[in-house]
């Protein structure tokens, strides 16, 4: 049986052992493909190479959150919230249909009037660092405020509270936007590459060794400069590993609960020492995180720790009278922060500032940062990019600020979307909206291939989710597998106390339909994927 994604994939493999690449961007992660975006919007020859998916690692296990960093005032890094609130503004504009302004409360606690002046004066600057122009100004609210609310927040010492507004995304679709963007500015991008060394001449990097990991074989791809945009892989010995920048991984586990648990009509954000933690509104649930430690375990797939679970259940029954426990989370996930390694104290303390680094032997390298400040990375790291290839930046200048992602549109026009489409499908429209939050305005596209294929019915029982959204996820989004799909196309693998295992065969069939897949491969992959599932997101 043919299949027209693999044979695209073929395909691009081509293209890239051709040798007429101007950068490779080694990385599938938010920097790696804004990278890729960056480059290609400068008219350079791009290709980008990942062993596994589309944000498989760092880049689909944040807070899903767009922030300038609040708790980085007190550690008096003005420029770093400064530059993350001018690239939140950015990244509203760039994607409305995939970011978006929410309203987070941050109770206070303590001293009637210590308490405060100290946190609004912080909030003041973060309004003047930039927060207001998208989110407006911050308000102080009274106790009877915070608990119409928040009516579980507990009383004692609760001096009220203050409302501010960040931005709030789906990570991993977020990065998959950039990479489908970078693909059509002809950007060249394939999944399930492997580098497996970087090939030298003359004491200069020109290109990498790749191993494909799906169908087998290793070619070389040949490059005039090379990003190293692996994040923090960079901290895992390897031949590629190595460098001036030693990073320090910081393990951050997030818990999923369902909203109903906690009342509330807003985020929060709640104070513990060192650190705050974020309890963020999901479709049907709350997103509880993160912790922050040390991290020396193996890279790849990490999971939340079982002492993890216990911190976060810890301080949110520390502000909420809620009761909550290991029975109330429906799943977990845990992703690790790339930091540039301090030369003493701890993660929590280490910068989130990122650094680019042109090796002497003309390697590229970027390391650190933070979601928020991707693009700002990616044009940093081309701009040195730009430099190895012995051009002007002024001649490539970036055009990233401006160029939107696929599927964005405006927020009236996304408005209007949905109720044509709910009108035109028939659907429910909690239905339709949802999957013009997922696809923008390519939602309509979605759902002709439903049509088509005869997949408009729902994936789950209870989700809003397609499932044209499978079809659609191999036929245009690189999917390659069950786990593409449910842990980073739709989420779903999070939200499901059956870790998916009820759907995988499902979306098996109807991957199975596109990847040329017969019954026993079918499955092997639904066992492969509820085995790993279940050892990656459930509770410890």
């Amino acid at each position: 049986m043919t299949s027209a994604p693999l044979e695209e994939r073929r395909r691009e493999l081509a293209a890239l052992a051709d040798g007429s690449l101007d950068v490779l961007v080694v990385g599938g992660g938010i920097v790696g493909c804004g990278s890729a975006l960056d480059a290609a919007t400068r008219g350079l020859r791009v290709g980008l190479v990942e062993r596994d998916d589309i944000a498989v690692g760092t880049s689909s296990r944040s807070s899903r959150l767009i922030h300038g960093g609040l708790r980085y005032l007190e550690q008096y890094r003005f420029g770093l919230v400064r530059e993350a609130l001018r690239e939140r503004s950015r990244v509203l504009h760039l994607a409305p249909h995939l970011v978006s302004i929410q309203p987070l409360l941050f109770p206070l606690f303590g001293w009637p009037l210590v308490t405060r002046v100290f946190y609004q004066s912080g909030m003041t600057l973060y309004d003047l660092l930039g927060a207001r122009h998208d989110g407006g100004w911050h308000r102080h609210l009274s106790v009877d405020e915070v608990l119409a609310h928040a009516p579980r927040m507990r009383r004692e010492r609760l001096r009220g509270g203050l409302l501010f507004h960040d931005g709030m995304e789906d990570d991993a679709r977020y990065t998959l936007a950039v990479a489908r963007t970078a693909r059509a500015d002809g950007a060249r991008i394939v999944t399930r590459t492997r580098a497996t060394g970087f090939l030298e001449e003359g004491g200069r990097v020109r290109g990498a060794r790749v191993h494909d990991e799906l169908d087998g074989g290793d070619l070389e791809v040949r490059a005039r400069v090379v990003i190293d945009a692996t994040g923090v892989w960079a901290a895992d010995p390897s031949p590629l590993s190595g460098g001036r920048t030693r990073l320090q991984p910081s393990r951050g586990a997030h818990l999923v609960v369902r909203r109903e648990r906690i009342p509330s009509d807003v985020g929060l954000t709640i104070r513990v020492p060192g650190k705050v933690v974020f309890l963020v509104p999901w479709p049907h649930f709350w997103l509880i995180g993160t912790t922050d430690a040390p991290y020396d375990g193996p890279i790849d797939r990490p999971t939340a720790g079982h002492a993890e679970v216990d911190e976060l259940l810890a301080a949110v029954n520390r502000v909420l009278d809620v009761d909550l426990d290991r029975s109330d989370v429906v799943g977990t996930y845990a992703g690790l922060r790339p930091l540039i390694a301090p030369s003493h104290g701890s993660t929590v303390s280490a910068s989130r500032e990122h650094r680019v680094v042109v090796e002497p032997n003309g390697l590229v390298r970027v390391s650190g940062g933070k979601y928020t400040t991707y693009r700002q990375m990616a044009e940093e790291t081309v701009d040195a990019a730009v430099g190895v290839l012995g051009e002007r930046v002024l001649d490539r200048p970036s055009r990233t600020a401006t160029r939107r992602l696929i599927g964005a549109a405006d927020r009236a026009e996304l408005d209007e979307l949905v109720t044509s489409l709910t009108t035109s499908s028939g659907l429910d429209r909690a239905v339709i909206d949802r999957l013009v939050a997922r696809h923008g305005t390519e939602a309509a596209d979605v759902l002709a291939l439903g049509h088509e294929r005869g997949l408009l019915g729902h994936l789950a029982d209870g989700e809003e989710h397609l499932e044209a959204e499978v079809a659609w996820a191999a036929r245009h989004e690189l999917a390659l597998s069950i786990d593409d799909v449910l842990s980073r196309r739709t989420r779903l693998v999070q939200e499901m106390p059956d870790r998916g295992a009820s759907i995988a065969p499902a979306v098996a069939a109807i991957l199975g339909a596109e990847l040329g897949w017969d019954a026993a491969r079918q499955a092997t992959e639904v066992r492969s994927f509820i085995d790993g599932a279940r050892a990656e997101f459930s509770v410890a």
